[in-house]
């Protein structure tokens, strides 16, 4: 008897042992670290699908002539970047640029379109085009600085507006892009200095340049010369460049001449068939082309934005995204003879993306 209840608290004894080892686990195999994925471009703003009425208001008065812009607001009891649209017309035509306006109130946008004084014959505001009084009515004829001091005070008025949210984008298409970048030189951070500034076939950006009054007129064309020279009233010395006073005053109403590294970030850019001295202006070494899309001459922008801009040290960008202390240089491929706002449908989705950006410090 004795045996057997040894025998079995040996086997008792034995079953317990097993229990209690512990049994050995397999390691298992780390899986790898996924690679990180490549970061994705961010896509533009998504319009709403709500168009925003437009209205027609005055920004400031001179000598009893409404100087009016057209704003389209989102009416959403927030308030909004404001963008500023300049229509072109050699400083001497042109009116309101709605359609672009309206167009970027779609993404968020307090749009504007502004008109401003302009240099003879102003047709557009001269009365009964405009509501009396016109130009025409209080004998002024928009020589500088009249247009930039308008833009100016758009810029101010518009960033101060309750609608605001203080923030003040301008786009400008030739003339409109001179003046662009004449208040993102000139103007003050905060106060008339646009937060950035896009400049589609800027105008004349160097009003002193010889590269300028070196190039012959073109029936159907803005002449160059002819047109800075209305714009200053001042006789045009073409093919030399002014001298004297008339120099002086070019050389004042260039915005190149204002560009410095303080300035908020820009984007330039003229198509690759753009109108006699757009590429000088912007500062590309190519052809400008006719209206009928013809070639023209090879012209030099040795003077033009690019050029300063670099020279003054000013980085070029390739970002997506607006950048401190830069700008951006394009040239837009077209296949026909392309101007300002001609080829808007070609570039308006990256460009709201770039004034969508936070603004850099």
């Amino acid at each position: 008897m004795k045996q057997i209840v040894l025998f079995a608290a040996l086997i008792c004894a034995a079953h317990l042992a097993k229990a209690q080892t512990p049994t050995t686990r397999e390691v298992p195999t780390p899986r790898p670290r996924p690679a990180a994925a490549p970061r994705a471009t961010p896509p533009a703003p998504a319009a709403t699908p709500t168009p925003v009425p437009g209205v027609i208001e005055a920004y400031k008065i001179v000598n009893g002539m409404n100087i009016r812009a057209t704003v389209y607001n989102v009416d959403d009891g927030r308030r909004h970047r404001v963008v500023i649209v300049m229509h072109g017309g050699g400083y001497r035509s042109g009116e309101m640029q709605t359609s672009v306006a309206e167009e970027l109130s779609h993404y968020g946008f307090m749009s504007v379109a502004i008109e401003y004084r302009l240099a003879p014959p102003h047709l557009e505001m001269n009365s009964p085009t405009h509501p009396f009084p016109g130009q025409n009515d209080i004998h002024d004829d928009g020589h500088y600085p009249e247009q930039t001091d308008d833009v100016r005070d758009a810029i101010v008025h518009y960033r101060n507006d309750p609608r605001s949210n203080g923030q003040v984008v301008v786009i400008g298409g030739s003339a409109g892009g001179s003046h662009s970048l004449y208040l993102a030189g000139t103007g003050t951070p905060g106060y008339d200095m646009p937060d950035l500034a896009v400049m589609l076939s800027c105008g004349i950006s160097n009003l002193a340049d010889p590269n300028q009054y070196a190039l012959d007129c073109v029936a159907g064309e803005a002449c160059p010369h002819e047109v800075v020279a209305n714009y200053l009233d001042i006789p045009d010395p073409a093919p030399s460049p002014p001298s004297g006073g008339d120099l002086t005053l070019a050389q004042n109403a260039s915005p190149t001449h204002w560009m410095h590294v303080g300035m908020c970030p820009f984007w330039a850019m003229c198509s690759s068939r753009d109108s006699l001295g757009i590429p000088t202006s912007t500062g590309f070494n190519i052809h400008s082309y006719l209206p009928d899309n013809t070639e023209g001459v090879l012209e030099n922008g040795a003077n033009g934005i690019v050029p300063t801009a670099l020279a003054i040290g000013l980085r070029e960008s390739a970002g997506i995204f607006p950048e401190a202390g830069s700008f951006k240089a394009t040239i837009v491929d077209v296949s026909v003879h392309s101007h300002s706002f001609d080829y808007w449908d070609r570039v308006k989705l990256d460009v709201i993306r770039w004034i969508s950006a936070p603004i850099p410090p």
